[in-house]
């Protein structure tokens, strides 16, 4: 149990003021005032500005996205943020040719089939390959509670070329990470129950539909209930914003903190400008940040943090008018495993996902470049990372003049890496949690990278703290 200095009005500083960091603070004041407290809390941001990579760019009719386009609507966590802000009067849904999606190899572009039947029709893997995704019902489960890489998991169940072509080029669109390094029980836990449960995928999805027809529901997929990937009118920055203006009395941009040290019941919150007191500190920053910041707290936690890899994504957004365009970018976007002589990890067709992101007369591409299987990307000049990005837009849709519309977002630390260990890593974490009660990590290097992990993160940890309070 905690002891703040003042029960009904405990301080609280919160490090990062990314979508983590701002949901956390705002869920600490809510749930704090619906309990009867009025906790007073600090955010502390290094930059000049809050949002993090969940900002959105309006240019000449452009919506440009500096991280993430959306979030699945299926995250409960993320629906009753939203709520409380009164912006779900706000959300925009994909549009249907969102679920068209494609994988580029061996020179074409071929629609990802939806359904067992659309797979089996389509050219997207030889027939040998089919058969053995067809397979996946004889293979053994494996349930030695081994820390296995997504790829081989993949490879196991559903054969090499699906891995390849299917898997590893999905494992970078999510997360620019490569698919034989990612833990699978770090980035897809429900894939672990599945096999651990039901034997497999293909008899986990069986059981699942059968549940859902015996309670007269619609079933999702195998990762959770159906979902639809949403945005808000004015782009994913909204939902950063209006938490910002919720709590700009809180802010404190400019503000670097070097250190948290322990003062008997507090913390000692060392900054580049001074010194904050605090019953609660919350580090909301990447993990980097956070491992020198509890450098003198606990080397263990330290190590497991410095740690944590991080890929390197470069975005560049290119607007064209339609007539320069030479394919009908009539879908979600495409993917492009490694191997096909491109550097693009895929595009995403910005103004077909979400009608309105472009002018009338225009398609927007938004075209990821780097990851873990590219770091090199930073050694790249901008002018260079642009020119890149317009061949691979020639050759891969034929695009035809310059871009009406340029920008380009460059992220040398982009996406956390949960590879193999990185459980190990966060209970060294948890560990300092309990060694140090009232010092707490969240934010997207620990339990899910998306605005749903770090929403539904930010409930538990306000939730835990007020429980840690016992406020009833």
């Amino acid at each position: 149990m905690l002891q703040p200095s003042d029960p009904l009005s405990p301080k609280v500083v919160i490090v990062g003021g990314g979508i983590a960091g701002l949901a956390t603070a705002y869920l600490v004041r809510e749930l704090g005032r619906e309990r009867g407290a009025n906790p007073q809390i600090t955010i502390l941001e290094s930059k000049n500005m809050t949002g993090g990579a969940t900002r959105t760019d309006h240019v000449d009719g452009f919506t440009c996205e500096w991280g993430p386009n959306g979030f699945l609507d299926n995250e409960p966590a993320t629906l009753d943020l939203i709520e409380r802000l009164g912006l779900k009067k706000r959300l925009v849904k994909a549009s249907s040719h969102a679920s068209k999606r494609y994988i580029y190899h061996h020179g074409q572009m071929h629609e990802v089939p939806l359904s067992p039947r659309q797979f089996l029709s389509s050219s997207i893997l030889p027939v040998k390959s089919k058969l053995r995704v067809a397979m996946e019902l004889a293979v053994p489960a494996k349930r030695d509670g081994e820390d296995e890489t997504v790829y081989n998991f993949a490879r196991r169940r559903l054969g090499d070329t699906f891995a390849h072509y299917m898997i590893d080029p999905m494992v970078s669109g999510i997360f620019a990470g490569n698919a034989k390094e990612l833990s699978l029980r770090a980035v897809f836990p429900k894939m672990v129950e599945m096999e651990t449960d039901h034997g497999g995928l293909f008899r986990a999805m069986i059981a699942k539909k059968r549940e859902a027809k015996r309670n007269g529901k619609i079933s999702g997929g195998p990762g959770g209930a159906a979902a639809t990937l949403t945005t808000f009118e004015n782009g994913m920055g909204e939902l950063t914003d209006t938490l910002a203006a919720e709590l700009k009395e809180n802010i404190i941009t400019n503000c670097e903190v070097k250190a948290v040290l322990k003062q008997g019941e507090s913390f000692e919150v060392v900054t580049n400008g001074q010194t904050h007191s605090a019953d609660v500190v919350i580090l909301a920053c990447p993990s980097y940040a956070a491992a020198e910041i509890v450098s003198e707290l606990s080397f263990n936690a330290a190590e497991g943090l410095r740690a944590i890899p991080f890929a390197p994504v470069d975005v560049v957004a290119h607007g064209h008018k339609i007539e320069d365009v030479g394919h009908s970018l009539d879908g979600f976007g495409v993917l492009i495993p490694r191997g096909e002589d491109y550097r693009a990890l895929g595009s995403l067709w910005c103004d077909a996902i979400f009608p309105g992101q472009a002018p009338a007369g225009t398609h927007m591409l938004r075209t990821m470049i780097g990851g873990a299987h590219d770091p090199d990307i930073v050694e790249l000049s901008d002018r260079d990372v642009e020119s890149l990005a317009a061949k691979e837009h020639r050759k891969l849709f034929n695009v035809k003049r310059d871009p009406v519309f340029r920008k380009l977002i460059r992220h040398p630390k982009g996406i956390a890496q949960y590879t193999r260990g990185h459980l190990d890593r966060v209970r060294e974490t948890e560990i300092l949690e309990r060694q140090l009660p009232g010092l707490l990590f969240t934010g997207a290097s620990y339990r899910g990278v998306s605005v749903n992990g770090c929403a539904k993160d930010a409930f538990r940890v306000a939730n835990l703290l007020l429980d840690m309070w016992r406020l009833n």
